[in-house]
């Protein structure tokens, strides 16, 4: 370490050189590496050094890995950091106890090795702290690691340090920008997180301050996937470090529940809910921080009350001297709320109680003691409390029956309270809803409507002795009178017919706790008919009254969630006779609908019943009622577009069907006849008034066919029916689990949306939330062999149809409903795998069996010769190439996309994901090449056509092996086809490029160029001949095709076309100037000529932008002006950039700046005179304009005296290695 000292500076290369050969020795290493850092070395020597060193980072231990990252980090140059950074980082294993040997005291080896750790980061924060180009190259080197199994510990340390020593805005948010690209990528994993955390807290609890910043920026995401990996940030803190910062941490959550945004409470309090689950010990001091929530109700939904009581139970009788002083404060404030007849306040009473019962009768472990009498009485003087105060308020009443419903269905009460609820509730439900089958109750009924028995399963004679039926209009119609009457006290309890689906569901889940799952007490129930009016009276409903209406539309509503809570209950018994009814109560629920729909068309401002009691009720939106629409639809210009409301049912409806605007709904034939002016009415905006179908419902996928005989009138014979799931019922199932899957798996890669997220799209899952990702993920994977086979008959289908229509299957067919519905099934199918295969758990411990599982059940399908011993990856191939069987019969664009997104999950999942890509190409690249026809026997269009196909072509460029190529090809040959077609004829290489959807090509092609030119290297002098003519032919290339695009906007001059050239256009000019022009400057002098054609070219494309910007200001478009400033600051930059380069080359003489006029997209000279007197007149379409030359308006703000950089000239001849006389010029 002295040497620097004692030599002679002319000797340092050569000491260094000495010293480099010395590093094979550890024990002098750490001496060798301090000295070189002290000495004068040439680069080159000092490259070779670090290279050396680099290498033997893997061997070297742990308490001599802070001053090898020290030296390697304090000599690299900016021009190397990169690559230094990138190798440090591949080699570096911060993994503590490495050096630690068998029979050391494990306590000092520990200390010794936690100390050298933190060592090491403190030198990669110095090196990031001191260096710009050190933190920059370790934001490269994180951001570019493609594979989640490639990320390790230490990139999550370094993005905590480079957001700790962030002293600008900017550089903190690339830092939060780039963890949340990670995360959305399923590159970041809980996994990781968790071994970080785990490993290094030591070392983190020094940044304490900026792991709570990107724990409180990742929980505001409005990314599920983003906001979910917020959420495990909190847990492992406060798993990982102390007392102070558990405070803090508690703290900030609390402060969220105090934000006010939905999604960002509910996840502060499942943070806080998981920790007072997990560490109740550990939470109990801070019971007072989350007690303080409680002066807040006020600003909770109800779904998050019961999450807030729920934790204050759970500390409050946990036993703890923290939690017994809650106890009293939750007692006074739940009498409180319940004594209020506000129905808000009632159900934060009803929440409260619940949640207290739930704790205080908690189930006892074995051998302990049982509940006490007094904790007994107290727990049912609770519930009868709630009773007592609810019984004339029945949606609150039925609010209740929900709750303890759930409490029951986990079976979490101690024995003794269920018995004693069991029996109560039995009892009730007898004498309020059931009522025995009469002859005579339907010919004395005093109902408004005609009164008549519906939906009898039972064998024999419906008005046998000793049957039941449910009592439900007469119910309805004495409900509604109670309205209008007041309410006294003492009087007995309103039975509202409201309550009779939660009062089925709580009996049901009593029955199981009693009877071991069995429900043959109460299976009476499933069959019963139900005391309702003729149906014939649905055909007169324009006859009738508004009241005789409503209450018509109510009954229906009622029987509806009625059979929902019905095939909840038995959808998952075994016995056979009960599985048939379940499927004919499926098939009650389809035709009843049908009724509704029909009746809703008819009765405009219809408000239906409650059936979700857990949601705000001035926050569910009653949908457009069937009136309004059929008038919206007549205005609607020729009969194409459809109404608004009809377009996108809710947020979370991703059901789709490939029509033509993208509607989703089940139609029937006589809805497909174009003569037949029928309103018909989407029953999915209608979800939040319909009862929440449980998870276990999907097994009803399962069953094949189930035969039922039934006895004749006379006794002597039975008949033999036969039932199976039909069409429509797969379809009103897979519906209902796509949306639950949508609302429980996160996507690894889902993105944001731009569209307002409607405020109850997160109503009517309150049941699904009860189970957790991991236990919805497990029971869809046991789905699959039953889905495999519903896509296998759908697939058989589509063949079939395809023989017998020649090969035709998107055409006008003869059973067109039928084939519709078949299509809509086939869609729903794949869009259920693809949900279940990209959901981002696969990538977790506790996710890789469950993904091997899924994927050997869709390798196990086709026949390969042995699947039994198959490693995961060649199940991935085996499944993949099941998936790829579906892809010729795919009947529309929607089912294809579905099928795309599958394959793609599928093909992520593979540790050599690469092997898939030139499939994904191929088939996307067919899906761009077949012309797709709609149901009107016209080829395809819409918004959702649109959307789809951007969706392919984007996947297409992406996974093609050479996208510059592809690029070039979809720019040089399919967009002039379309040019010189007919205006309503297409591409011949490509049809679906049309000049509808050219808008899609348009600006996926402009925007993936700027994702290719990123990628070419930036030149450096030191590359080889050869590496440098393959990024000059790369960059002729791309400019070429810049060149065509940007010009197409004389041909089809749509806002659309002109915006994405403005705004791509741009950033395409700052990736030339960054990365191409150091190309340039390398092969000027020995390929001028090549140099000389590409800065032509792209003086060809900046002029364009020039007039762009010409024609935005003088149209006074403002989203397109909003481009201009930045457009014309790069347009200025490039043309001082190219005078750099030729001073370099000694060629400015070549260079000369003049004025440009300004001219329109056509290149016409713009006259100011001219156009003053003219009034601005210039109207734009975002679809595509065939325009001629347009006569444009005159900017009064555009002077044309002003002088406009540039026109340059470059010239000059062979003998002083310039370039011959040519001139190019740029305008902005």
């Amino acid at each position: 370490s002295c040497l620097p000292e004692v030599i002679d500076d002319t000797e340092h290369n050569d000491v260094a050189t000495q010293l480099k050969d010395q590093l094979n020795n550890r024990q002098l290493m750490v001496a060798v590496l301090d000295a070189l850092s002290n000495l004068n070395v040439k680069p080159d020597l000092m490259t070779e050094v670090r290279l050396a060193v680099l290498q033997k980072v893997p061997g070297v231990e742990l308490q001599d890995l802070p001053v090898v990252v020290k030296f390697l980090l304090q000599s690299v140059s900016a021009y190397d950091a990169v690559e230094v950074v990138r190798e440090l980082r591949d080699q570096l294993d911060l993994t503590p106890g490495l050096s630690v040997k068998k029979g050391e005291a494990s306590r000092n080896a520990s200390s010794s090795s936690r100390s050298s750790e933190a060592l090491v980061v403190d030198a990669i924060r110095a090196g990031i702290t001191f260096q710009k180009a050190i933190a920059e190259a370790w934001i490269k080197a994180v951001e570019s690691v493609s594979n989640a199994a490639d990320h390790k510990d230490v990139d999550v340390l370094v993005l905590l340090l480079l957001h700790s020593t962030a002293v600008s805005k900017a550089r903190r948010r690339a830092v939060e920008g780039l963890l949340r690209a990670k995360v959305r990528a399923g590159k970041f994993t809980h996994d990781l997180l968790r071994k970080t955390f785990t490993t290094h807290a030591q070392v983190l609890r020094e940044y304490f301050q900026s792991v709570l910043t990107m724990a409180e920026v990742l929980l505001r995401s409005p990314e599920s996937a983003i906001e979910l990996f917020g959420c495990h940030v909190y847990q492992e803190t406060f798993s990982a470090f102390d007392m102070y910062c558990r405070q803090e941490l508690v703290g900030s959550l609390v402060t969220h529940i105090g934000s006010g945004v939905l999604g960002e409470v509910d996840s502060a309090l499942d943070v806080l809910c998981d920790l007072v689950r997990d560490m109740p010990s550990a939470m109990a001091p801070f019971a007072v921080f989350i007690k303080g929530v409680l002066d807040y109700l006020d600003n909770l939904t109800v779904a998050q009350i019961r999450k807030l009581f729920a934790m204050l139970g759970a500390l409050a009788f946990s036993g703890t001297q923290d939690g017994a002083h809650i106890q009293d404060d939750m007692h006074i404030l739940i009498r409180k709320q319940l004594s209020n007849n506000a129905p808000k306040y009632k159900r934060m009473g009803v929440i409260g109680v619940i949640m207290v019962v739930r704790s205080l009768g908690a189930k006892r472990k074995e051998g302990a003691q049982a509940i006490s009498k007094d904790v007994y009485d107290q727990i049912t003087g609770l519930l009868a409390m709630v009773r007592s105060s609810c019984q004339h308020m029945p949606a609150e009443y039925a609010l209740f029956m929900d709750e303890l419903a759930c409490v029951m269905q986990k079976r979490q009460l101690d024995e003794k309270v269920e018995t004693w609820i069991s029996e109560d509730i039995l009892t009730d439900f007898q004498d309020d809803y059931v009522v025995d089958v009469d002859a005579d109750r339907v010919s004395q009924s005093d109902t408004t409507l005609p009164l008549d028995l519906c939906y009898n399963l039972e064998d024999g004679d419906e008005l046998q002795e000793g049957n039941i039926a449910v009592n439900l209009l007469p119910l309805l119609e004495a409900a509604d009178k109670m309205k209008g009457s007041p309410t006294r006290k003492g009087k007995k309890r309103l039975v509202s017919p409201v309550c009779l689906a939660p009062h089925f569901r709580l009996l049901r889940f009593c029955e199981q706790a009693q009877r071991g799952g069995d429900l043959e007490g109460i299976d009476a129930l499933l069959g019963c008919p139900l005391y309702l009016f003729k149906e014939e009276i649905v055909e007169k409903i324009e006859s009738l009254s508004g009241g005789e209406k409503d209450l018509l539309c109510s009954a229906l509503f009622h029987t509806l969630n009625w059979f929902r809570e019905i095939i909840n209950g038995f959808s998952n018994q075994r016995d056979p006779e009960m599985r048939g009814k379940v499927l004919v109560r499926l098939q009650n629920i389809i035709h009843v609908q049908e009724l509704l729909r029909t009746c809703l068309a008819a009765t405009p401002g219809f408000v239906p019943p409650q059936a979700i009691f857990d949601c705000e009720i001035d926050k569910m939106s009653v949908p457009v009622s069937g009136g309004a629409r059929r008038g919206r639809r007549k205005t609607a210009k020729g009969g194409k577009k459809s109404p608004k409301g009809e377009m996108s049912p809710d947020a979370n409806d991703t059901i789709s069907t490939g029509t033509q605007d993208g509607t989703q709904s089940e139609k029937d034939s006589s809805e497909g006849d174009k003569g037949e002016e029928k309103a018909s009415v989407n029953l999915e905006h209608y979800r939040t008034f319909f009862r929440e179908l449980d998870i276990e419902v999907f097994s009803i996928l399962k069953c094949g066919m189930v035969s039922r005989s039934v006895l004749d009138t006379e006794m002597h014979t039975k008949e033999t029916t036969v039932l199976k799931l039909q069409p429509r019922e797969l379809l009103f199932l897979l519906k209902d689990l796509n949306l639950k899957l949508e609302h429980v798996l996160i996507a690894a890669a889902k993105r944001k949306t731009f569209l307002k997220t409607k405020s109850n799209q997160r109503n009517g899952f309150s049941h699904l939330d009860q189970h957790t990702a991991q236990e919805v993920a497990e029971q869809v994977v046991q789905l699959l062999p039953a889905l495999c086979d519903h896509l296998e008959a759908t697939c058989t289908y589509f063949q079939n149809l395809l023989e017998e229509n020649d090969g035709v299957v998107d055409g006008p067919w003869g059973d067109r409903a039928q084939t519709e519905l078949m299509s809509a099934v086939f869609s729903q199918l794949l869009h259920a795998l693809a949900r279940v295969f990209s959901w981002s758990g696969f990538t977790g411990c506790d996710g890789q069996k469950l993904l091997q599982q899924a994927v050997s059940t869709l390798a196990g399908r086709i026949k390969v010769s042995s699947t039994t011993q198959a490693s995961t990856q060649d199940m991935i191939r085996h499944a993949f190439r099941y998936v790829e069987n579906f892809f010729n019969t795919a009947p529309n664009l929607t089912t294809t996309v579905s099928l795309i997104k599958l394959l793609v999950s599928i093909s992520e999942k593979s540790s050599q994901a690469d092997q898939f890509f030139s499939k994904i190409a191929e088939h996307t690249q067919t899906i761009l090449k077949r012309e797709w026809i709609g149901k009107d026997g016209q080829r395809e269009k819409g918004a959702k056509y649109n959307e789809d196909l951007q969706f392919v072509l984007k996947t297409f460029l992406d996974y093609s092996e050479d996208k510059l190529s592809c690029i070039e090809h979809l720019a040089s040959v399919g967009v002039p086809e379309l040019v010189e077609a007919d205006k309503n004829s297409c591409s011949r290489t490509y049809p679906t490029l049309t000049r509808q959807s050219l808008g899609v090509f348009y600006r996926a092609m402009v925007s993936e160029l700027v994702v290719c030119v990123r990628d070419i290297p930036a030149g450096k002098p030191s590359d080889s001949a050869k590496v440098q003519v393959e990024r000059l032919f790369c960059w002729s290339i791309a400019v070429r095709i810049f060149h065509i695009l940007v010009n197409l906007v004389k041909v089809f001059d749509g806002r659309l076309y002109l915006g994405a050239a403005l705004k791509y256009g741009r950033m395409f000019v700052e990736v030339f100037l960054r990365q191409g022009m150091p190309v340039l400057d390398n092969v000027f002098k020995t390929h001028k000529d090549d140099v000389h054609s590409l800065l032509k070219n792209i003086q060809l494309s900046t002029r364009a932008m020039h007039h762009i910007c010409g024609f935005s200001k003088v149209s006074k478009d403002v989203s397109l002006t909003n481009y201009v400033p930045l457009v014309k600051k790069t347009l200025e930059m490039f043309v001082y950039r190219v005078k750099a380069m030729l001073t370099m080359n000694k060629c400015l003489d070549a260079f000369w700046l003049g004025n440009l006029k300004n001219r329109d997209l056509q290149g016409e000279e713009i006259c100011s005179q001219a156009y003053a007197d003219q009034a601005p007149a210039i109207t734009q379409s975002d679809e595509d304009t065939d325009n001629d030359a347009t006569e444009l308006p005159d900017d009064d703000d555009d002077d044309s005296d002003t002088t406009n950089l540039e026109e340059e000239s470059v010239g000059s001849n062979e003998q002083d290695g310039s370039v011959d006389g040519e001139s190019y010029s740029e305008s902005y």
